[in-house]
């Protein structure tokens, strides 16, 4: 979890403060948490496409929760960024490649993948997770490396932009307010 505090200098928020009213200050607020919470998901789906994962294969694993309340109580205003680290299966990314032992997709290789023919699985990279002919499983990709690392360097910038964000929502409120 990332927890934010915005500490204005004493003029910044005064300044702000002498003009808006409370329910300006907490619907700029409000606005300026839903984009600091996309530009998350979109740097984390980013850093996640230059592991090798194209985004449409992991957009649906990201959901935005608004929350307005946290745990403790007093914590104010949070929106929860998830991320579905769950392995992705390998013939989603790319198409597989024959190699003489195996399939390969990008740069991972799947020395006992086969592709069946008919049946159920017909048309999907599959793989033996014994020496036998069974049992079999669905070839997959373990994200969650990388979906780790690329969240902790996301983490250590949310704070500026948050501030960054929260100041030009409140000018754009001063600005509805007295069109200044």
């Amino acid at each position: 979890m990332i927890a934010v505090k915005i500490d204005f200098d004493s003029a910044d928020f005064y300044r702000f403060t002498e003009k808006l009213g409370p329910s300006s200050i907490e619907a700029a607020i409000k606005r300026a948490n839903r984009k600091a919470a996309l530009r998350v998901r979109t740097h984390l789906l980013r850093a996640i496409k230059d592991e090798g994962i194209r985004r449409k294969v992991i957009v649906h694993r990201v959901r935005l929760y608004d929350k307005s309340w946290r745990a403790g109580g007093g914590g104010g205003k949070a929106i929860k960024v998830w991320f579905g680290i769950d392995a992705v299966n390998a013939d989603t990314i790319a198409k597989p490649i024959k190699m003489s032992k195996g399939y390969r997709v990008r740069q991972w290789a799947f020395p006992t993948a086969f592709i069946p023919k008919r049946g159920r699985y017909a048309g999907k990279l599959m793989e033996r997770t014994t020496k036998s002919r069974l049992p079999i499983r669905r070839s997959q990709i373990e994200i969650d490396e990388a979906a780790n690392k690329a969240f902790n360097e996301i983490a250590t910038r949310v704070p500026g932009w948050m501030r960054e964000l929260a100041l030009q929502e409140l000018r754009y409120e001063v600005f509805k307010v007295t069109g200044e």
